[in-house]
């Protein structure tokens, strides 16, 4: 199985659907937003710059919101935060060498 079907399969979509997810940034100095764009859905979570080895802090929507939040069915919501956290550390830290870690209503981005 090749990435773009792996991909298709564990997102829910076909090539036909529309194109794969996508992770865009906005900020506003200390704090800004991680904008989520995928074939179902589009929203956006808010962030703040930590200290220490936690570089970043993304709240994300706990299962209650999730839904109303996203837009997107609860049984995604894992699926979606990893996409989203290896997202973030790939595009926000050095050589993409940090990890991230899913903290209750936290996304947090360690290096």
């Amino acid at each position: 199985m090749g990435l773009e079907q792996f991909i298709s399969k564990l997102f829910g979509f076909s090539r036909d659907q529309t194109t794969p997810p996508k992770v865009t940034y906005s900020s506003d100095g200390r704090c800004g937003y991680v904008h989520y764009k995928g074939p179902e859905a589009a929203f956006a979570l808010y962030y703040e710059f930590s200290g220490g080895k936690c570089v970043a802090s993304i709240n994300i929507p706990g299962p209650p919101n999730w839904e109303k939040e996203t837009g997107l069915p609860l049984e995604r919501r894992e699926a979606v935060l990893h996409f989203i956290g290896q997202q973030v550390v790939k595009d926000q830290t050095t050589f993409g060498a940090g990890y991230f870690k899913i903290e209750g209503e936290w996304l947090n981005i360690y290096v």
